[in-house]
């Protein structure tokens, strides 16, 4: 028979897919008539874009389209002009046991680009990118907790953090950027978003988010001359989600992503400045605990039958952390050959990072791309391109050794030119999300008692255990059938190992 219990439930995260699938881009792409000729090509760009991500059915499908665009210097005014084009993707992954209230996390690497010109007009492209994809499903185990006089347990107190909700939610953010303390927007040569939540409060089974979404804009104020300019703003938004279980007295944990977005000029004929129309589609994920402390019970016996313990590997999470951490990357990139007599911009790109845990700290590592765009001493723009590695121990994370999700963006980026050519590079970048400490236990999930096998009394009057230093009392007490407290208090013991050689009194139940 199974021993009478009253188990406790609590739930923790649960990884079900946490997989990577390259994405192949090929593009035979002809320049548009109001496009000039080429004459160099200064950089291409894969920017990979996610429409939906859905997971029904087991499995997980993901839709969007990658943006291949290419600067290039215009054979006629040598100006830098830019095209682009979208290829659209699928992509779809099994997941078993995925269960309900999952959070899917989706992430995009470019991983190479090559672009060739056929003709001034007609380029042929082939890149690759990584589409990551992790699935984190809540699951549910007990805490066994027997009753019963005739049973007994040995018991361990360890921390515990019960997952009291897990939500997910998409939006939209629509803005119109105005453009009338800059230079007139002829056309957008290169664009960058980045989001990140900068407060967020919870309040019975809501959380209220604020959060912001940084723009860069390079564009082209006049195709004649060449003139190009940079714009950088900073977009507030504030979003509401339900998100059952949650409260002010859960530890909480969040992640926003942009799964995709569209920047276009609006020309206003009423006004010789137009905006710039923007929308975003972001993905914000929320997770909620209770911290406290719990027993397990990690052996156990029946006094008064035969008995088998049954024992599972149980996780759990034992510590729970937001990461915010904002550091500098600082770098050098000499420029060989050509002389820069005016620096542009200056891309960067923080790309995927991957997170390490070694025991003690939480690692990420990861490359900053940096792109330079500059004029040579003829004014003829030209670009150089290096990549640095990040390496960083997110000092927020102590403590944990699981990063649920992350991500790392760049703040700003500035720059410095030398007298030898070279450019100093000074690039703020902020890691946020949120990780765990995740732990494994080996406990007693139930104990099957057999009533037909009765323990045989022990007739002795007396027995006495000649014991060593360093035995367990609890191995005593279990190998003679009796009880682990009337052991102690018999021969007036505190804790449960011996610290040195004695014989020891084995009471009778």
């Amino acid at each position: 028979m199974e021993f009478n219990q009253e188990n406790r439930t609590f739930r923790a995260p649960c990884t079900v897919l946490d997989t990577v699938a390259e994405q192949l881009t090929d593009v035979d792409l002809t320049l548009p008539d109001y496009c000039p000729d080429i004459e160099k090509i200064l950089k291409c760009t894969l920017n990979p874009k996610i429409h939906s991500k859905t997971l029904s059915g087991g499995q997980l499908q993901i839709d969007g389209e990658c943006d291949v665009s290419v600067l290039y210097v215009g054979r006629e005014k040598k100006t830098i002009r830019c095209c682009e084009h979208s290829v659209s993707f699928s992509q779809s992954f099994p997941v078993r046991d995925a269960g309900e209230g999952f959070i899917i996390i989706t992430k995009t690497k470019p991983e190479y680009i090559n672009c060739r010109a056929l003709s001034p007009r007609r380029l042929v492209m082939h890149g690759a990118f990584s589409l990551y994809a992790k699935v984190i499903t809540p699951k549910s185990a007990e805490l066994f907790e027997p009753s019963g006089d005739s049973i007994e347990t040995l018991s361990q107190t360890i921390p515990l953090c019960d997952l009291k909700a897990n939500c997910q939610e998409q939006f939209t953010v629509s803005e119109e950027i105005s453009a009338a303390d800059k230079p007139a927007v002829d056309s957008l040569l290169y664009t960058k978003v980045t989001a990140g939540l900068t407060d967020a409060k919870a309040v019975s089974g809501k959380l209220l988010l604020y959060g912001d979404i940084n723009i860069s804009l390079f564009y082209l104020t006049d195709p004649e001359s060449g003139e190009t300019a940079k714009l950088n703003c900073v977009v507030p938004f504030q979003q509401i989600l339900d998100c059952a279980g949650i409260d002010e007295n859960t530890d909480n944990i969040y992640h926003v992503e942009v799964m995709s977005y569209d920047v276009r000029v609006k020309n206003d004929i009423l006004s010789d400045k137009p905006t710039v129309a923007f929308d975003a589609m972001l993905c914000v994920s929320a997770e909620g605990y209770t911290t406290g402390e719990a027993d397990i019970v990690t052996d156990a016996f029946c006094t008064a039958y035969a008995c088998a313990p049954q024992f599972e590997d149980m996780k759990t999470v034992g510590g729970v952390c937001a990461i915010e951490d904002t550091f500098i990357q600082k770098t050098t990139v000499k420029i060989e050959g050509s002389k820069p007599s005016k620096i542009l911009d200056i891309f960067a790109d923080s790309g995927a990072c991957e997170t390490m845990p070694d025991g003690k700290n939480v690692t990420a590592k990861g490359k900053l791309n940096l792109c330079i765009l500059a004029l040579d001493e003829n004014n003829v723009p030209f670009a150089v391109e290096r990549a640095c590695e990040i390496e960083r121990v997110l000092p927020s994370a102590d403590g944990c050794n699981t990063v649920l999700f992350g991500s790392v963006r760049v703040v700003s980026v500035s720059y410095r030119m030398t007298e030898d050519s070279a450019v100093d590079v000074r690039c703020e970048l902020k890691f946020t999300g949120g990780a765990v400490n995740s732990e494994r236990h080996r406990a007693v999930s139930s104990v099957e008692v057999f009533d037909d096998k009765p323990i045989a009394p022990d007739n002795c009057a007396l027995t006495l255990y000649f014991a060593s230093t360093g035995e367990s009392l609890w191995d005593i007490a279990k190998s003679h059938n009796t009880a682990l407290a009337p052991l102690m208090e018999e021969n007036s013991l505190d804790g449960v190992t011996l610290e040195s050689d004695r014989m020891l009194l084995i009471p009778k139940l």
